[in-house]
This record gives structure tokens, sequence and C-alpha cells, in this order.
């Protein structure tokens, strides 16, 4: 597989994902030479039939000489590890050896099977953290502060600490891993997109930070163009264009529930940790502070040129869940 073609034998951890079973049908379908191997516990009915499932727990003790193997038998040239969970659940020590151990197996599954030459990873933005101190645009060389109260993060954000460790330690790998800033679109489903559905959307008294998302055909696109080029390292993405919250609240059609933080945090926090195991600000104080990306280094290396803006990607979402209402 050399740089701007996609691998033959292409692995996928996570096809319960939005990204991972997203990027598997898109590549069969438009890929008819490719072949995607699912590794985890469950395929989704759509792909059953079209890609070849080894049962796998990424979380057990021997996983990673077990995946080497199958990447070997399979003879992948590459792995798409997608298996995080899309919304923090209150399961915090599962998430913790799915996403932190479960991730450290895969890299040493990816080091050993021989044949293999990428990984690339799908992260999150949120690893920065949203601080009143951060810079306007977040670069990928920005120390991670992901929030110490989301769990999630936490471990998203320590992962990524051990695999530029790894990167460093197997240069014969190329490793990418992919930062998107909030999703939004017609289908996509995680917690941000729960909040903002409503008519009414609690925010923070006082704070309208600027804000980013990331239409999720784009998101697609730019795991595939991490598929066919050699991009390693951190790549940072997001919808050209940052807008106010209460901007995109305005066009939405939406009202505002401004709350003073200290009522909301102290209010919410029994009900935040019974559905997601973290405390209100874990997620409030992304709606606070300033955690706008720079995007520059994917146009670089990828060539990544998002096809819709903040404000499209935003009314996307928008515009389809008002026809649901509809139907």
């Amino acid at each position: 597989m050399s740089s701007g073609e996609l691998p033959k034998r292409l692995a996928i951890t996570g096809l319960g994902t939005f990204v991972g079973g997203r990027v598997a049908e898109r590549l069969l379908e438009r890929e008819p030479e490719i072949e995607v191997i699912a590794l985890g516990l469950h395929l989704p009915h759509r792909l059953e039939g079209r890609v070849r499932l080894h049962r796998v727990d990424l979380t057990e003790p021997a996983a990673d000489s077990v995946l080497a193997e199958i990447l070997e038998k399979e003879r992948c040239d590459a792995l798409l590890h997608a298996a995080f969970r899309q919304t923090p659940t209150r399961d915090v020590e599962g998430s913790h050896e799915l996403e932190l151990i479960g991730s450290l197996h895969v890299m040493n599954a990816t080091a050993a099977a021989s044949g293999m030459r990428k990984l690339v990873v799908a992260s999150s933005a949120q690893v920065y953290g949203a601080y009143p101190d951060n810079p306007n645009f977040l670069c990928e060389d920005h120390r991670l502060r992901a929030h110490p109260d989301s769990h999630s993060m936490r471990d998203r954000a320590e992962m990524e600490g051990l695999l530029w460790l790894f990167a460093e330690r197997h240069p014969q790998l190329v490793v990418t891993s992919l930062r998107p800033c909030w999703v939004a679109g017609p289908t996509f489903d995680d917690r941000v997109v729960r909040h903002f559905s409503g008519r009414t959307v609690t925010t923070l008294l006082g704070y309208d930070p600027l804000m980013q998302f990331l239409h999720e055909e784009d998101l697609l696109r730019a795991v595939e163009l991490a598929l066919r080029r050699d991009a390693p390292g951190p790549l940072n993405l997001a919808g050209d264009g940052a807008l106010p919250l209460s901007t995109l609240l305005r066009l939405a059609g939406k009202r505002s529930l401004p709350l003073p933080h200290p009522l909301l945090y102290r209010i919410d926090f029994l009900n935040s940790l019974r559905r997601t195991g973290d405390a209100p600000q874990a997620f409030y104080d992304y709606l606070r502070f300033l955690w706008v990306v720079d995007t520059s280094r994917a146009r670089d290396l990828l060539g990544f040129q998002p096809e819709y803006t903040t404000k499209e990607a935003w009314m996307s979402f928008v515009v389809s869940r008002r026809l649901r209402r509809y139907r």
C-alpha cells in the first residue's frame, strides 16, 4: 500500500460505532477490491455477510496476541481503531478498560503483526479540554488537558500520550490520530446532539463561546483520506468558521435557557453522575470556554478540505431533526 492508495485488507475495531460502521459501509460500496475484517464482539446487521468478523474482546489480558494472530492470518496492512464510546456512560471502569487498555492491545498487535504498516485512531478534539486560558486556535502540539471530571476524555488523552510513545518506538508504522470537534449531521447521534435537539437549550449565564462543528460526511471523508495517505501524527478536524453559541441557537430558532453555572452544576450533579458517570461540568464547561482548533495540518498533510462549514453542518443537523418531527 503506497501513499494515495487504500489498504487492500483493512481491519476495523468498533464496527458498532458511527465511524467504524459507516467507514466500512462507505468503502465496501465504493471500493470493490477492498476486504474489511471486523475485530470485536458484535457486528451490525447491515454489515453481516459483507465483512469477516473475528470475535475478540479488546479488554481481555491476551487480546494483543489474539489480535496480532488475526492480523497476520488475514494479511491486513492497516487498522482503523474506532472502538470508543460516543457518549460517556456511568460504567467508568468498563470505559477505562475498553478505551485505554483495549487501545494498548491494539497498538501492541499492530506492531507485532508482520505486514502491518498503518494505524489510524479515531480520537477527539475534546482531549485539549475547554479552559479560559486556551489560545484562540488549538494546534496539535498544544498540551492535552482533558477535563478532569470527564473520565472518557481523561482516558482518551492518556491513550494519545501512549500512542505517540508507541509511534516513536515503531517508526516503520504510519500512526495517525484524528481529533474532530463536535460532529453534526442528519444521522449522527451522541450526547451533544441530544443536548441541542430540544426547542430550548440550557446554556451558561454570561458565557457565549465560539464553537465549531464538523459535518458527519466530512468526518468520514477525513478517515478515508487518512487511510489513503500517509499523514503521521495528530490531525485536528473541523468545519470552516467558528460561530458564537448564541448565533447557532438563533439560526436554529431555538430558545436559550441561561443558568448560572454554580447553580446548574449543583442541581444536575446526581442526574449527571447517574447518566454519564461524570459531574455536569465535564460537559457544560465546553459550553463555557473556548476550544476552537486549528485545522491547517489536516489540510496540508491530508489535503482535507471540509465540504461543509460549521454553519452548514449545524443547519444540516437542525433541519434533519425538524423534518423528523413532521413525519
